[in-house]
């Protein structure tokens, strides 16, 4: 997967519009600037395929592209030999980053794979395993979710209503606690925006779609 990623975004953001042309742009600089990518409207309204907002570990805002949907996972890509695995909106893999999310277990019964029928105060239990400086980490996660207030988010001019569900994360044999944060779309149930630890209390990613598949439940 050496070439993966740019030959993606090259292959999914071919120019055919002006505008697409100042999307080319952006997405150059930023796999080779140091700088967050911020893209007008326009651009956002011209991306030909699902892309993506993502913030690493409170590095520089970059842009991901959708590589991949299978098995109901779909798999993001950025810079060279960089992977990210979403499912149902969470974060469940990592590749290429300075340190990686290796696991989650049970995702089954993760509340985020029904969200539109998520009860209160929902529970979830399940094996989260990690590196932290290149060691890996792990514990047992126990979770709860609580829906927040709705809230406005505006995505290339356009300003829409979201859910927005809260997860509590305990991991008491690290003596660890975080949470996660996701806005569901009312309508489909998917994620579209969302901030959550890779680890416990540990390595933070922010997501926020620009692009959304089409046809398919998250």
């Amino acid at each position: 997967m050496r070439y993966l990623s740019l030959l993606i975004i090259c292959l999914s953001l071919q120019a055919c519009t002006s505008a697409q042309k100042n999307v080319n742009d952006a997405i150059y600089h930023s796999l080779f600037e140091s700088s967050d990518i911020e893209l007008t409207d326009q651009e956002i309204q011209s991306l030909s395929k699902p892309s993506a907002y993502v913030r690493i570990d409170g590095q520089q805002q970059i842009v991901m592209v959708l590589g991949a949907f299978e098995n109901g996972e779909e798999k993001w890509v950025s810079q060279d030999r960089t992977l990210m695995t979403l499912r149902n909106g969470r974060v469940v893999k990592t590749l290429g980053w300075k340190d990686n999310l290796l696991s989650v277990s049970n995702l089954e019964q993760d509340p985020l794979a029904d969200p539109q029928h998520l009860v209160e105060g929902a529970r979830w239990s399940y094996l989260l395993s990690w590196t932290e400086d290149n060691q890996v980490r792990s514990g047992y996660a126990e979770s709860v979710f609580h829906r927040l207030a709705d809230k406005s988010l505006v995505i290339g001019g356009k300003s829409q209503t979201y859910h927005v569900i809260e997860e509590t994360v305990n991991v008491d044999g690290l003596g660890k606690s975080w949470v996660n944060s996701f806005w569901l779309d009312p309508q489909t149930g998917r994620v579209v925006k969302s901030e959550q630890s890779m680890g416990a209390d540990f390595f933070p990613i922010e997501i926020l779609l620009l692009k959304q598949r089409h046809n398919e439940k998250n």
